[in-house]
């Protein structure tokens, strides 16, 4: 009786490591690069909810925001190490086309993240992000109201600092100039890409405010360029506007101690936490919608304490 007893006893014990075994996954999160803020804070959001769940998650990025080979061949070394799912923010959506087939063809569910915008081929189950190009626009309405407020008129000078070509520059600063071509008393005086870096984003401006002593207002595709442009400011004693895209929290910090005007809040941390339940509703079966909206915020001195 007792030998049955301890039989059943690990029996149980077995099928209970079993079972905790089959709900365990393997995710890959791979990022564009951890030189933003933005980026960690998604690893930060989908870390939380993969701890829940008591998953492994693999959060790898390339050394740069523009170095979309590393980023590739990141994607095919998951796919070799056969994790569950892949989740990716893509540096150039059709250099990672290749891989994303490859992952469809190993059977690996893969998810976009900070993107509404379908990659050109392969599979994708999901795309986790907000409407980046109604995000600039957002943006470019700030911009207006700065300059107006500024001068009691529609006038100014304004400098855009872009980000590695691709959609996020594209929808960000299109949706901006959507806004801006509306208004042409305002002039957009330069356009000028930092890579998405803040020390690019302090030396572009610098030579800029140089050529352009009378400039009022930068837009940065990004917080670390806005707050590159900002710092450029301070070391050159103008004062300038400044606004980012991102809502990174440093740069709220920023915006909270006056060294940034403005930036649009895009929740990068629930984002992270968002992709994750997509990928555990996909494997309970449930019906995933291809497009997952998440939402946007200006923050400026008046609201910034608000933020989460």
């Amino acid at each position: 009786m007792k030998k049955l007893f301890l039989l059943s006893l690990i029996l149980i014990v077995v099928i209970s490591g079993m079972v905790m075994a089959a709900g365990k996954k393997e995710v890959a999160m791979i990022s564009p690069a951890l030189t933003s803020t933005f980026y960690l804070a998604t690893n930060a959001g989908a870390t939380e909810v993969a701890e829940e769940l008591g998953w492994d998650l693999y959060k790898l990025a390339p050394d740069r925001e523009s170095n979309f080979q590393k980023q590739v061949s990141m994607v095919e070394d998951m796919i070799q190490r056969e994790v569950d799912a892949i989740a990716l923010c893509a540096i150039n959506d059709k250099a990672v086309v290749s891989a994303v087939k490859k992952a469809n063809e190993a059977g690996i569910p893969v998810f976009v993240f900070n993107s509404l915008t379908e990659l050109p081929g392969g599979k994708v189950e999901a795309y986790v992000g907000y409407d980046q190009r109604a995000g600039g626009r957002k943006v470019g309405l700030k911009a207006v109201d700065l300059l107006h407020s500024k001068y009691g008129e529609l006038k100014g000078k304004i400098v855009i600092l872009e980000g590695v070509p691709g959609y996020h520059t594209t929808e960000r600063k299109g949706g901006f100039m959507e806004i801006l071509e509306k208004f042409p008393e305002i002039e957009i005086a330069a356009s000028q890409p930092a890579d998405w870096e803040r020390e690019k984003g302090m030396n572009v401006t610098e030579n800029l405010l140089q050529a352009i002593p009378d400039l009022d207002l930068v837009f940065g595709c990004s917080d670390a360029m806005a707050q590159g442009a900002a710092q450029a400011a301070r070391s050159m004693n103008k004062d300038i506007y400044t606004i980012g895209i991102d809502g990174n929290p440093d740069a709220i910090e920023d915006v909270s101690k006056d060294r940034l005007t403005g930036t649009l809040a895009v929740f990068p941390t629930e984002m992270g936490r968002i992709t994750i339940r997509a990928i555990k509703d996909y494997f309970d079966g449930k019906d995933v919608p291809q497009f997952i909206k998440t939402p946007t915020e200006i923050v400026d001195e008046d609201n910034w304490d608000t933020i989460e």
